[in-house]
Formats: C-alpha cells, sequence, structure tokens
C-alpha cells in the first residue's frame, strides 16, 4: 500500500526500558483509522519482542478513548449531552470518563 501508515513507539518508560503508547507518524489521508490502529498495534508487538506484553486493550482504549471524548466536546462546544449522543452513550457515562480523566490528570507526576 502506497503511502501506509508508519507506526512507532512514543515514550520510553524508565523501569527497564518498557515502552509507553503509541504514536502514527506519517499517515496517508486516505487510510482508515483501523488501518492506522493495526499499524501501531503490529509495530508494538515487534518492537517488544522478547518482553512480556500485558493490558495491551487497555492501553490502546487509552490512546483512543480521551482524544476521541475530547474532540467531540469541542465539536458540540462542550454540550455534553450532544456528545454523549454523538458518541452513543449516556450522559452519565461520560461525565464518569471526564471525571476519570480529571483525576488522572491530578494524579499524574509532574
Amino acid at each position: 500500500m502506497s503511502g501506509a501508515t508508519a507506526a512507532e513507539l512514543a515514550q520510553m518508560d524508565d523501569r527497564g526500558g518498557h515502552r509507553e503508547g503509541l504514536t502514527v507518524i506519517q499517515m496517508h489521508r486516505g487510510e482508515p483509522l483501523r488501518e492506522c490502529v493495526r499499524t501501531a498495534v503490529r509495530a508494538y508487538l515487534r518492537n517488544m519482542a522478547g518482553h512480556e506484553v500485558q493490558g495491551l486493550f487497555r492501553l490502546v482504549m487509552d490512546e483512543v478513548e480521551r482524544p476521541l471524548i475530547e474532540t467531540v466536546l469541542e465539536s458540540t462546544n462542550n454540550n455534553q449531552s450532544v456528545a454523549a449522543r454523538i458518541l452513543g452513550i449516556s450522559r452519565s457515562t461520560l461525565r464518569k470518563k471526564l471525571a476519570a480523566y480529571a483525576g488522572a490528570q491530578r494524579d499524574a507526576p509532574e
């Protein structure tokens, strides 16, 4: 595929060289999101060869869910009811997720 997405691991964890997060670079504009994810996960697994991989589902969900919600909220001028409807989740679920993000941000090391 010409212009295929190149993916690389983003950050090195100080605890023994484990990598955190996935970064997609050089995305082909016509490429579906699923191909971008597929390429990033393949690169992650290839780079983790020899290391135990755990929590991959949560890693990918964390990388996708928050920017998805933030972008939808931006497009609705922070109208949570409309954003929840667009996302296909209840407003209370959206509020829980936003509270969790706020809590995680407060707990993050500086």
